[in-house]
């Protein structure tokens, strides 16, 4: 009997083995069932994230290589910020100068003077607001209105993106006029790589020809042009003497400056400091009975002249030391 008690208990000890174990068991794989859904999940967020940033990137690649297509503004900024007064005062300086320069150059003072200027417009304010030039973005359209509508024969073309697009332009323009007897002179404001010089390279032995082309500084910077022998006029008060940085600052548009170091800290003079002997020690006070009259008033005792004692407490109370914020 006993022996079939132990069989018994040993029986019901594997059994709740078994129970235990298959728990055990069961629990694993609702756990490896719940990591195995988060895990398609979290393949499922990094696909969609590859995904939006490989869009992301192609995007930023496109607009950079639109920014480097873009061709830089020749005019200054502070012309550019002040909008349509700075582009009516560019354009009447620019006539102003220009008939300086052919007066001193061909001794003419009748010619009428046609000015075009081709850009990429929504590239140069793409530019602009990328640099963190942003008055100057939001007074581009000003100042072309102001340019074209200051002299009848002045033109600011908006070419469309791509840099060849207004390269295109500027050379069918050139080649309208260079064989034309009634344009008496051509001042060229060109981009700063060498694109127009083989253009220019064909008139170069043309002595009749190269009298009638100049070259405006300080937009025309290339090396090659360098060795072409045509005059160069300076107009510097009007246009940029630098290109436009091709990166976004650190610190807005200008260096910031940083401000100056302060002056070292100088705390406050202080009272004198109270130390524990200074201090008056008193024995402490434990409420007694309040006294009321008829008409339920406090009457209190009365306290007399202050002691010596009580002036010296004053005087410690005072003397504690008070900190500046």
């Amino acid at each position: 009997m006993a022996d079939t008690m132990s069989a018994l208990d040993r029986l019901e000890t594997f059994k709740q083995s078994d129970e235990e174990r298959f728990k055990f068991m069961k629990d694993l794989v609702d756990k490896n069932t719940t990591l195995l859904d988060d895990l398609k999940i979290a393949k499922g967020d990094l696909t969609h994230e590859i995904t939006s940033r490989r869009m992301l990137q192609d995007r930023v690649q496109d607009a950079e290589a639109k920014l480097k297509d873009t061709q830089d503004s020749a005019f200054d900024d502070n012309l550019i910020r002040r909008g349509a007064v700075g582009g009516s005062e560019a354009a009447n300086s620019l006539l102003d100068k220009i008939k300086h320069y052919v007066q001193h150059h061909d001794g003419s003072t009748t010619w009428k003077i046609l000015v075009r200027v081709y850009t990429n417009l929504e590239g140069l304010l793409t530019k602009y607001s990328y640099i963190g030039y942003h008055e100057e973005a939001s007074s581009l359209r000003p100042f072309v209105a102001g340019f074209t509508q200051s002299q009848p024969l002045f033109d600011y073309v908006d070419a469309g993106y791509g840099k060849e697009r207004a390269d295109h332009k500027i050379k069918e323009q050139f080649d309208l006029f260079i064989d034309n007897i009634q344009c008496k002179h051509i001042l060229l404001g060109i981009a700063h790589d060498n694109g127009y010089v083989p253009t220019l390279d064909a008139y170069k032995n043309n002595p009749t020809i190269a009298s009638r082309i100049s070259l405006l500084n300080p937009i025309t910077k290339g090396r090659e042009y360098n060795g072409l022998p045509f005059d160069i006029a300076s107009f510097e008060s009007i246009f940029r003497k630098e290109d436009l940085p091709h990166d976004r600052p650190m610190y807005g548009k200008h260096t910031r400056t940083l401000p100056p170091l302060r002056q070292p800290f100088t705390p406050l003079p202080m009272r004198k400091r109270v130390t524990g002997k200074d201090l008056i020690t008193r024995r402490p006070i434990y409420p007694g009975p309040v006294w009321l009259n008829k008409d339920k008033q406090r009457v209190d005792e009365d306290l007399g002249e202050p002691s010596e004692k009580r002036h010296h407490v004053a005087e410690a109370q005072d003397a504690v030391p008070s900190f500046a914020s």
